[in-house]
């Protein structure tokens, strides 16, 4: 399912754009929710728990602002500056709040996230095995779209076409991976994937204007086969922890790495991403000469810098503005190979621990019952 989402999400969202508007991809998304919606609530069982607990309140709000507090840091600081107090503040409130979150759910009776599990070192090598490959995947997507579009000049469409390849290599490591798992173990498989991904990431970092598509190919599927061989045999391991009354309690855990892994991934390498390209595109030949509001938006992203070059070369004349998209270019891949090496490294940690933490073979199914 992760790589249906993958390859249908840039298509259909790539394709919507081309037809309208950008804010039309996310009425998309309203019906398809509202049939999940109408087919959980039809065909989905109730919990195996037989004493449901409330809805953990406190918990969720605390949740809420720590992590959002957290990743509009992260998103800000490039523009804010990291040491100004508006970042600093932010970053203290995300610290005080998380701290407050885990104190709630350690003392709660009911807690949203039994915390204590995170104890079980198997139980968190996965979780962050999980957390470290979606982290990795979502900064890549966020990158290579505008890499695709802005640098190898493809439409929103074409883009999310050639992300196909990425999706298939997923699709096809997840079922491979769960029967690599019960043949190798999960320590192998996981290990073996999120060091696949730190190759792949490495590759990428190395990429050009004039790459050829072909060796694109080859680096995600360095990437899709190690998310693949990640995500299935780390989900065997988080819900192997849980007993069997609480495995919609696992399954939350789960879901809630990938989702928090991706916000990270997006904030985090972007901010790298926008950190370095805006320091970048200061250094470049011709754009210290560019006034202020517009450097300001060019700093903004690669197109928008596009952008700006456009609408100046009437004035500043044909050759003038090679030289400067030349140097937004520059800039950007400047940015995108620092974003693909924090990516790498990421990966590679996650490597590391995935090999010293996680158990060397699945769960067998008394342990788990």
């Amino acid at each position: 399912m992760t790589g249906l989402g993958v390859a249908s999400a840039p298509i259909i969202g790539g394709w919507v754009i081309e037809q309208g508007s950008w804010r039309w991809v996310f009425a998309v998304v309203v019906p398809i929710a509202v049939v999940a919606f109408v087919l959980t609530a039809l065909r989905v069982p109730q919990s195996n728990d037989p004493d449901t607990p409330p809805l953990d309140l406190l918990g969720l709000g605390l949740s809420i602002v720590a992590l959002g507090t957290l990743v509009t840091a992260i998103i800000q600081g490039p523009e804010w500056g990291w040491t100004t107090e508006g970042t600093l503040g932010l970053f203290a409130v995300a610290l005080i709040t998380g701290a407050a979150f885990v104190a709630w759910e350690l003392r709660h009776p009911d807690p949203m996230l039994d915390v204590a599990l995170f104890g079980n070192l198997r139980f968190t090598a996965a979780s962050g095995s999980v957390t470290f490959a979606f982290f990795a995947l979502f900064g890549f997507i966020f990158l290579i779209t505008q890499y695709f579009q802005f640098v190898l000049g493809y439409s929103p469409f074409e883009s999310g076409l050639r992300v196909i390849p990425v999706a298939l290599s997923i699709a096809i490591a997840s079922i491979t991976g769960t029967r690599l798992a019960v043949r190798f173990g999960n320590k192998a498989v996981v290990a073996g994937g999120l060091l696949s991904m730190s190759i792949g990431f490495a590759w990428v970092s190395t990429a050009s204007p004039v790459t050829p598509y072909a060796e694109i190919i080859g680096q995600m599927i360095f990437l899709g086969l190690g998310l693949g061989f990640t995500s299935a045999p780390a989900t065997e391991a988080i819900m192997g922890v849980v007993p069997a009354n609480k495995a919609g309690q696992g399954s939350a855990v789960n879901d809630a790495t990938r989702e928090v892994g991706g916000t990270l991934g997006v904030a985090v390498i972007g901010s790298v991403f926008a950190s370095v390209y805006s320091s970048a595109l200061m250094g470049k030949p011709g754009w210290d000469q560019v006034p202020p509001e517009a450097l300001e938006r060019a700093e903004d992203g690669i197109g928008l810098a596009l952008g700006v070059v456009d609408a100046a070369a009437g004035q500043v004349g044909a050759d003038t503005a090679a030289v400067l998209a030349d140097g937004a270019l520059q800039s950007f891949m400047d940015g995108l190979q620092a974003g693909c090496l924090v990516a790498s490294g990421v990966t590679l940690v996650g490597s590391l621990m995935a090999l010293v933490l996680l158990p060397a073979r699945p769960a067998l199914v008394h342990d788990i019952v």
